[in-house]
């Protein structure tokens, strides 16, 4: 019986906190990118939908960032308020074994990692593609001329165009373009453009005028009344479009395929988008290792230091496995092997250094270590304090300077020597 209550008010401290933390982190996060959507969505003509559909189409992202941490900080946060409030060692006498009490952390990890595979396979996938095809959209001119006004634009390697502004039969007509192609230059009062669905775009100049090279450092004018130019100028907002971003938009299924039956190159990119993927749900059960530890401070002390060391865990996995991905995809099994083992270790010596020294080990360690530096700071601060200050005053000599020195708060112990007796006149011969 005691187990069950201490089961549901260990699991209710847990899941507010992963709640609470699990909405705020995405928050942060589109709070963070508005500023460049902002940016790229202000001229299109309808900026607060496409506005909406990105903010809509990052939460998975955000999601599968924020899920790790959200477990660590609210394991770690909800054993610490526990012990500070004596329920963690109620449970303990009540002859609860450690692996006992640490059930309900560790079923909680387990439906997280469950929801970090689903976010990782399927929901993630389908955000990067929707934001793709927000982007293809922008590209293809649907929400209004993609290209900026009033800013020279790279049409490809040696042609650059310059659009003044847009014509009153919409934006597909534009005015005052400029054209420049190696060394030439062409310029029309009015031009048509149109897009390919791939980001392509074709510009017509109509009844313009160009200055040509005619050889020998001489130069020509010539009038035209139909000049075409295409190109591909770079998408604003869309990430490079190489292997691997081409594998983050398939789901687990589109994985499993290309992995069997691609090519080689092929079977290594989902190999290692697949290992990656797994490794972010692996890590997910790891956490309540660290968190439990960690989230215990020293006897008699309320510090929170381990709660911060618990971050930079997460923060600490989550580079490890970028790294591994960018650098070990043909060794990708062995390197998370490797790094699997590495997390292991470091949870089993974690704990072991928990029970040989005991709970809020990694706190005193740190404080011990963090010691000297405060020792130093208060050397510093006390030379600071305790330096003479010289105090000048300037006090008339007279009968009475021995008297005014003596009420002096300045130099209690000054003992000045006047003489009472007025100076010998010196008579003049």
């Amino acid at each position: 019986m005691v187990g069950g209550i201490f089961d549901r008010y260990w699991g209710a401290k847990i899941a507010v906190r992963f709640a609470v933390i699990v909405a705020i982190i995405p928050a942060i996060l589109a709070l963070e990118n508005l500023r460049r959507l902002l940016a790229e969505v202000e001229k299109s003509s309808d900026a607060m939908a496409l506005l909406v559909r990105f903010s809509i189409a990052q939460v998975p992202e955000h999601l599968n960032a924020a899920v790790p941490v959200a477990l660590m900080l609210a394991s770690a946060m909800a054993v610490r308020q526990m012990i500070l409030r004596g329920e963690w060692q109620i449970a303990a006498a009540a002859g609860m074994s450690r692996l006992r009490i640490m059930a309900v952390p560790l079923a909680f990890a387990v439906l997280v990692a469950g929801a970090q595979f689903a976010i990782g396979f399927a929901l993630r996938p389908a955000g990067e593609r929707a934001l793709d095809g927000i982007y293809h959209e922008l590209q293809a001119g649907e929400h209004g001329l993609p290209l900026p006004v009033g800013q020279p634009i790279e049409l490809d390697a040696s042609t650059t165009i310059f659009i003044g502004g847009t014509g009153r039969g919409g934006e597909r007509h534009l005015e005052d373009v400029v054209v420049r192609r190696g060394e030439d230059s062409f310029s029309a009062p009015r031009a048509d453009i149109g897009f390919s669905p791939g980001g392509g775009v074709r510009l017509r100049l109509r009844h313009g005028v160009g200055v040509i090279g005619a050889g020998a450092g001489q130069v020509r004018a010539v009038r035209f009344d139909r000049m075409d130019f295409s190109g591909q100028p770079p998408a604003t907002g869309m990430a490079d479009n190489d292997a691997m971003h081409r594998f983050d938009l398939l789901s687990g299924p589109g994985l499993l395929e290309k992995a069997r039956n691609g090519t080689p190159a092929e079977r290594q990119y989902a190999l290692t988008a697949l290992v990656m993927r797994v490794d972010s749900v692996l890590f997910c059960l790891l956490i309540p290792w660290f968190a439990v530890p960690l989230g215990k401070p020293p006897r008699r002390k309320e510090s929170a230091v381990g709660i911060l060391v618990s971050i930079v865990l997460v923060v600490l996995h989550l580079k490890l496995a970028a790294w591994i991905e960018a650098n070990f995809a043909a060794h990708i099994l062995l390197a998370e092997a490797l790094s699997l083992g590495l997390w292991v270790a470091a949870a089993a010596g974690l704990i072991h250094l928990e029970q040989t020294r005991g709970e809020g080990i990694v706190d005193a360690l740190i404080e011990r270590a963090a010691a000297p530096l405060r020792r130093l700071r208060r050397a510093r601060w006390g030379r600071r304090a305790t330096s003479p200050v010289v105090v000048a005053e300037v006090v008339p000599f007279s009968v009475n300077a021995r008297r005014s020195a003596a009420r002096s708060s300045f130099a209690p112990d000054l003992e000045l020597a006047a003489s009472d007796t007025p100076a010998p006149r010196v008579a003049a011969r």
